[in-house]
């Protein structure tokens, strides 16, 4: 495991935006009814909200237009901006340039994409708090923003990915300050990289049809879900001397409802410290731990003490221990274009 400890970096916004069009499970033409009701039993989804002709970079710059617009911030301060995203604008340019242009931010910000999905939002966290806690700009800001549009992967017709996945962006602000440290723990295993996986798009796989729809192996992610993940998050909490009492919430990656919940038994935390997204948001790849921080735990009055844990395509999976301040401010709205 590769495991690091940043030093006076603390958050101080997260932002999401979702689409406006949502879709019911229990009421689409292309899922019948007791399959419906099969997957919201199972997993936990009943709505997603669906892209259409916006994209993963265009709800990232909703949600951080907001932020910055709200919070007064300072744009002359943002020195760094990563975009994490495995549904970009482009193969090229990055979208993480084109969206410091749209935002109005200085030329000498250092931007760039990052292709992760769902242990996305920690790799990027774990990314641009090192970046900031190496600038010599004591008033050094960053901004980072995580999301995807996976469900324009998905096809119709396909029950194991369509009924599963929704869309959205989240834009976060981190600063300088005397916050607690964040601990890191990233991992990566490719010898399960078929387990989920678009085929062509890139250049390994050319095709004139360009076939750009998702592949999803359930059982081999499951059990990677139900296996590795729980006991590397023990052996994580081990090394860094805490237990699950320690923490106020656990925010896991949102696969689903029946996975996670066989890793909160796993690690012995109360229902209360796990909370979910997917009932109304689905699995919305890199951007379901900020969604549903910002959908779940509204507005914090207290100093809370996380536990995030990201894991998935790959395979990879990631976990964070840190604590948001009582004035992180936490926002969800709907993208209107």
């Amino acid at each position: 495991m590769a495991s690091s400890r940043i030093s006076n970096i603390s958050i101080k916004a997260i932002y999401t935006s979702t689409p406006s069009k949502r879709m019911d499970n229990l009421n689409d033409k292309y899922i019948i009814e007791k399959q419906g009701e099969k997957v919201l039993e199972s997993t936990g989804i009943r709505y997603r909200h669906i892209a259409v002709n916006e994209t993963a970079a265009d709800l990232c710059y909703d949600a951080a237009k907001k932020l910055l617009e709200e919070n007064n911030s300072d744009l002359d301060n943002i020195d760094f901006l990563v975009f994490v995203s495995q549904t970009p604008d482009y193969i090229l340019p990055a979208s993480a340039t084109i969206l410091q242009n749209r935002l109005g931010l200085k030329t000498t910000v250092a931007a760039f994409d990052v292709n992760m999905g769902c242990s996305g939002y920690v790799y990027g966290l774990s990314i641009i708090s090192s970046l900031l806690a190496s600038s010599i700009n004591k008033n050094a800001n960053a901004l980072l923003l995580v999301g995807d549009t996976i469900s324009k992967l998905c096809d119709p017709t396909d029950s194991s990915t369509y009924p599963l996945f929704g869309d959205a962006g989240s834009a976060t602000l981190l600063g300088k300050s005397n916050s607690s440290d964040i601990i890191f723990d990233l991992n990566s295993d490719g010898s399960g990289c078929e387990a989920i996986k678009v085929e062509y798009g890139g250049f390994k796989q050319l095709s004139d049809g360009f076939q750009k729809t998702l592949y999803l192996n359930g059982m081999d992610v499951f059990s990677f879900g139900i296996t590795k993940v729980p006991k590397a998050i023990k052996q994580f909490m081990e090394e860094q001397s805490v237990e699950t009492s320690d923490f106020d919430y656990f925010i896991f990656h949102q696969a689903n409802k029946f996975m996670n919940e066989k890793i909160r038994k796993k690690l012995k935390a109360e229902v209360e410290q796990v909370p979910y997204s997917l009932f109304d948001y689905a699995n919305t790849s890199c951007a379901t731990i900020p969604l549903t921080i910002t959908s779940q735990l509204e507005n914090i009055s207290k100093k809370t003490k996380l536990f995030m844990s990201g894991f998935g395509v790959g395979l990879s999976w990631a976990s964070a221990i840190l604590e948001l301040d009582a004035n992180c401010v936490l926002n969800n709205s709907t993208y209107n274009g």
